[in-house]
């Protein structure tokens, strides 16, 4: 449903002007305001997107980091950050160690938090807005024929931890606990990867769906090779075929996909002619990866 509001959206509220470059549909969009400005906005529910036993700077650190991440996606060095915050009665003692969540994140990067607002409601929510500035703005839509597919980390962990929380298991016992309540943006990779890289978004959907705006913003197809997939970091705790369907169907992890002629961190497949997304199983099969991930079953 998510992604047919979002084309609604588009289709709605679609820009022509010269000073939008980039407008509703991708990671950030892009402004020309004599300086190229990358902008983003993103909003957690307490419902939704905060897991059982989450502490206040976590809190804090995750409303900006899910905003961070759009930004290194698009390759753009975060400059502000802006914040919405409605706060139910339990969470009003907390507001203090949500605020230093975001500022002790917020100083890693450089990052200036300039303003917000703060209301009251039945469910702790907070909306983000961050502006960056784009030295080489990097969209879904450019990925070329030939490009291969690379990914700046392990994919999985997040929901592999949230499902053992769920399961009853502690924030100690968990598998990876900073991958579900503490995720780092991949800002530094951003960056770098914005040097070379044809396309990128980061992961915070599915890898598939990732894959899928890709290659559908840039009219080709994509093929992942199993073979290629690292799953040594889940196969601890699952069967093989789980920990496979975690890598491709999860989301959570904050990592960046991108595809490009210089293939750097970790290589899974190619930029193909045609459309859709494939995986080549071990045996040779083909299959088709599924429009999948969270919000979309």
């Amino acid at each position: 449903m998510e992604f047919d509001l979002i084309r609604l959206a588009k289709e709605i509220l679609d820009v022509k002007r010269e000073d939008v470059l980039v407008g509703i549909d991708d990671d950030c969009a892009l402004v020309d305001v004599g300086v190229k400005l990358a902008l983003t906005t993103d909003c957690l529910h307490e419902k939704t997107d905060f897991p059982k036993g989450i502490k206040s700077e976590e809190v804090g650190h995750l409303s900006l980091a899910v905003n961070l991440s759009d930004l290194a996606s698009c390759g753009a060095k975060p400059m502000f950050f802006l914040y919405t915050i409605t706060l139910s009665e339990k969470w009003i003692k907390d507001f203090e160690g949500i605020l230093r969540g975001m500022k002790n994140l917020a100083d890693r990067y450089g990052v200036a938090i300039v303003g917000g607002d703060t209301d009251f409601g039945e469910e702790l929510h907070i909306s983000g807005f961050a502006i960056g500035k784009a030295e080489r703005f990097v969209s879904r839509a450019n990925a070329e024929v030939g490009d291969r597919v690379c990914l700046t980390g392990l994919l999985g962990k997040a929901q592999l931890s949230l499902e053992q929380l769920m399961s009853g298991m502690s924030r100690d016992e968990i598998a990876y606990p900073n991958s579900l309540f503490k995720p780092e943006p991949r800002v530094k990779e951003g960056l770098e990867i914005a040097k070379f890289a044809n396309s990128m978004t980061d992961v915070s959907d599915s890898l598939a769906i990732s894959l899928h705006q890709i290659a559908k913003k840039s009219g080709v197809g994509i093929v992942i090779y199993e073979s290629k997939i690292p799953l040594n970091h889940l196969t601890p705790y699952v069967k093989y075929e789980k920990a496979l369907e975690l890598f491709l169907y999860s989301g959570g992890d904050y990592e960046l996909v991108f595809t490009s002629k210089n293939p750097k961190y970790i290589e899974i497949g190619e930029v193909i002619e045609g459309d859709g997304v494939y995986l080549v199983r071990k045996d040779g099969s083909i299959e088709d990866v599924e429009f999948r991930g969270w919000g979309v079953s």
